[in-house]
């Protein structure tokens, strides 16, 4: 396969999965010792936070910047930002590197479309939600957006970083993930995008009451990866988090 490279630490309990799914993807569909050829930049998570909370765009873009020319010396062929939030600068840093960055707002947006979705709803960080830059990229494919109420939104953000962020996989936080999705639900959505990259460490489902889609974006992303690079002719398409851990 070609080398992917991965922009991980934000945070690092999601960079662990997507290594975890891209390995048991090659080695379920490739022989028994095969694993991903990965590149993998590991940021430190505080400063990109600092940066998201004062709205410093340039500073989060530098940071991103220096990561993928890191991942350019290492002959990488494709470059994943494993964040959704992060992925406010995809377009910018296009601009800046000669090699592909796989969005992964764009793989969703292309699940939901391969799946027939028009109206979805949509959890993550309140940047995720409240911002334009998730909303806009998946309305002009024709794609319409639902979120849920506003004390509903800081609820998932809480949790999202003073929880899930640190790997505290805590009832409480499900719970509030799986109310989000009954609001939603109940609010007309088809589908709803977990649109944080921590929020399938604890949401599982592929089908929520029978009825609602769930669209894992750590899935998403890596399905358009793995169809992007030689890995797609050398292997069956992609089971996504149906491939869980291995009991031995």
């Amino acid at each position: 396969m070609e080398r992917i490279g991965l922009i991980g630490g934000v945070s690092w309990a999601s960079t662990m999965e997507y290594y975890r799914r891209l390995n048991m993807a090659v080695q379920e569909t490739g022989e028994n010792f095969e694993s991903a050829d990965l590149a993998i930049i590991s940021l430190n998570f505080s400063k990109i936070l600092s940066a998201q909370k004062q709205g410093n765009d340039s500073a989060e873009l530098e940071i991103l910047s220096k990561a993928a020319h890191q991942l350019a010396q290492a002959d990488v062929k494709k470059i994943l930002i494993c964040s959704n939030t992060t992925s406010n600068t995809c377009d910018k840093l296009s601009k800046l590197i000669n090699i592909p960055i796989i969005n992964i707002i764009d793989a969703t947006a292309d699940k939901l479309l391969r799946m027939g979705v028009t109206c979805t709803g949509l959890i993550g960080t309140q940047y995720v939600m409240e911002r334009e830059f998730y909303r806009q990229r998946l309305e002009a494919r024709g794609i319409k957006v639902l979120v849920p109420r506003s004390r509903t939104r800081e609820a998932i953000h809480e949790s999202i970083y003073q929880d899930l962020c640190r790997y505290m996989l805590t009832d409480t936080s499900r719970g509030i993930m799986y109310r989000a999705i009954d609001e939603l639900a109940e609010s007309g959505a088809e589908a709803v995008i977990l649109g944080c990259t921590e929020i399938p460490l604890i949401v599982r489902d592929s089908i929520y009451q029978n009825s609602i889609k769930i669209i894992d974006s750590i899935d998403a992303h890596i399905e358009a990866a793995l169809s992007q690079t030689r890995l797609s002719t050398e292997f069956p398409q992609y089971q996504g988090n149906s491939i869980e851990h291995r009991s031995v």
